[in-house]
C-alpha cells in the first residue's frame, strides 16, 4: 500500500495489519468496515458532521482509521492528525 508521505511513523506490526487487512480493489468497503469498528470501539463517530477541515485521499482515511483502531487510540491522537 502505498503511504503517500505517511511514512513519518513505521511499526512493522501495523504494515502487517494493514497489508493482512485491504485491498485496494475493496478500499470503500475496508473504510465503510473500519470506521463502524472505530465506532463501536470509541462509542462515537470518526467524522464530525460540522467539520468540514478534514481532507484526506481515500487511502490516507483507511490507514488513519486503521492505526487507531490497531493502536486503541483516538483519531486525534494520531501522528499526522493535525497537519
Amino acid at each position: 500500500m502505498k503511504t503517500q508521505g505517511l511514512d513519518v511513523f513505521y511499526d512493522g506490526d501495523f504494515e502487517q495489519f494493514l497489508a493482512e487487512d485491504h485491498d485496494a480493489t475493496t478500499l470503500k468497503k475496508d473504510i465503510d468496515d473500519a470506521l463502524g469498528t472505530y465506532c463501536g470501539m470509541f462509542h462515537g463517530p470518526f467524522f464530525n458532521i460540522e467539520d468540514t477541515s478534514i481532507n484526506v485521499s481515500d487511502e490516507e482515511l483507511y490507514r488513519w482509521v486503521s492505526w487507531c483502531i490497531f493502536y486503541g487510540r483516538s483519531k486525534d491522537e494520531y501522528p499526522l492528525a493535525n497537519q
